[in-house]
C-alpha cells in the first residue's frame, strides 16, 4: 500500500524512520500537467516558500517549465532545481514570513548565477559552490539552469564553523580539494538517493553536515574578507556573550566594552563588518522575535513577552523596530494570511511537499 503524504512527511522531517525497507522521503514538483497559461504562476506562488521570482514574457509565456525533485536525508534536505532564466530575491519581508533560518550550499550542473554584493559582482564558479544564509537577504539572477542544493538547519552546522556569521554569498572555487569532494558527495547522495533506504539516509546527514562543515573551514584562507585566527576567536567569545545578553534593554557598546575585557574602539573594529555594534545586536534581538513569532509552539505567547525577551521595554519600540527591519508587523507574522503563502491554489495534483519540508527543517 502506498504511503500517505503525511506518512512520508513525518519520516521526511525526521520523525520515526519506520522500517529499514522504507524509501528515501521524495517529492517532485513537476509543471507538466498543468495547463500552458498557469504553469508561471503556480510555479511563483509555489518557489515562494523561499524565493520571489520574476521572469521576462517571453519566460513566462506558453512553454514556461520547472521541475525540483527533492529528497529528504533525515533533518537535511537535497534538491535538484531545473528550469528557465529568472530572478531570485529573498527580501527582508519573505524572511519575516517563513522564519526560514537554514544554510544552503548549492552547485550548478548546468547554467549559471550572477549577484552582486558591497564586494563586487559575481558569477558562480566553475565546478564551485556557493553558500548562501537564509536569514540574510540576497537578489540574484539565473540563465537556464539545473542545480543542487544542500539545505541544512543552522543549528546543525553553525557550531562546527569557525566563522558561522561570514558564510553568506560565499564562493568557493572548484580547484580545492575539499570543494570537490563536497560537490561529488552532493551529487553521488541526489543520485543513490533512490536506492537507498530511510535508515541509511538519516544516518548519512551527520556525515554529510561534517563534511560540509570541514569543506567551508578549509576554505577559509581563501576568503579575502576573512580576519585573523585571533580576531575570529575574539569575535565569537564576543558575540556568544551578545547572544547570552540579548533580553537585557541595557546591552550596550561599553558595557560590552567593560564585561568582555576590550576597548571601544577595539570593539568597534571587530564588528565593522557587521556594520557596527549597535546594528548586530538590533538585528540579533530582531531575529530572536522573528523565530519566536513564527515558531508555531509560541503561538500562544503574548508579543509583549518576546519584545521584553528581545531586549525592547515597550511594544511601541519593538513594533518600530520589526516594521522597518522586515516591512511587516510582529502581529501580522503570525496571522496565517502573512506566515505562509496560500497552497494549492490552483495546479490540484501537483507535488508540493518540499514546499513544507523547507518551512520544518528542524534537528
Amino acid at each position: 500500500m502506498a504511503r500517505s503524504i503525511e506518512e512520508t512527511d513525518a519520516a521526511g522531517l525526521g520523525a520515526d524512520a519506520g522500517a529499514v525497507a522504507d524509501p528515501v522521503p521524495h517529492a517532485v514538483f513537476t509543471l507538466d500537467d498543468v495547463p500552458l497559461c498557469e504553469r508561471f504562476d503556480l510555479w511563483r506562488e509555489s518557489i515562494s516558500c523561499i524565493f520571489e521570482v520574476e521572469a521576462g514574457a517571453e519566460v513566462r509565456g506558453e512553454g514556461f517549465r520547472a521541475e525540483i525533485d527533492a529528497n529528504m536525508f533525515g533533518p537535511v534536505m537535497l534538491a535538484r532545481t531545473q528550469t528557465f532564466r529568472q530572478q531570485w530575491t529573498r527580501s527582508p519581508r519573505i524572511m519575516a514570513r517563513d522564519g526560514m533560518d537554514h544554510y544552503m550550499v548549492q552547485l550548478y550542473e548546468r547554467g549559471q548565477m550572477f549577484w552582486e554584493t558591497g564586494r563586487g559582482a559575481f558569477e558562480f564558479p566553475t565546478d564551485g559552490l556557493v553558500v548562501f544564509d537564509l536569514s540574510q537577504e540576497v537578489t540574484a539572477r539565473t540563465d537556464d539552469f539545473a542545480n543542487i542544493s544542500l539545505i541544512i538547519p543552522r543549528e546543525m552546522l553553525e557550531e562546527q564553523l569557525k566563522a558561522e556569521s561570514d558564510q553568506h554569498m560565499r564562493v568557493l572555487t572548484g580547484k580545492e580539494p575539499m570543494v570537490r569532494l563536497l560537490r561529488d558527495h552532493m551529487v553521488s547522495l541526489k543520485n543513490l538517493a533512490p536506492r537507498m533506504t530511510g535508515q541509511q539516509a538519516i544516518e548519512l546527514a551527520p556525515a554529510t553536515v561534517g563534511l560540509t562543515a570541514a569543506c567551508l573551514n578549509a576554505a577559509l584562507a581563501d576568503h579575502p574578507d576573512q580576519q585573523t585566527g585571533v580576531a575570529v576567536a575574539q569575535v565569537a567569545r564576543i558575540r556568544r556573550f551578545i547572544e547570552a545578553n540579548l533580553s537585557d534593554p541595557d546591552l550596550s557598546s561599553d558595557w560590552i566594552a567593560r564585561q568582555v575585557g576590550v576597548s571601544r574602539t577595539r570593539l568597534y573594529e571587530l564588528f565593522d563588518r557587521f556594520g557596527g555594534v549597535a546594528s548586530y545586536v538590533r538585528d540579533r534581538r530582531l531575529r530572536r522575535a522573528l523565530l519566536s513569532l513564527s515558531d508555531r509552539r509560541s503561538r500562544h505567547r503574548p508579543i509583549y513577552d518576546i519584545a521584553l525577551a528581545s531586549g525592547y521595554t515597550s511594544d511601541a519600540a519593538f513594533s518600530r523596530a520589526f516594521r522597518g527591519r522586515y516591512g511587516i508587523a510582529p502581529s501580522d507574522v503570525r496571522s496565517a494570511g502573512a506566515l505562509r503563502p496560500a497552497a494549492h491554489r490552483q495546479g490540484a495534483g501537483v507535488d508540493r511537499r518540499y514546499e513544507r519540508w523547507l518551512n520544518h527543517l528542524s534537528v
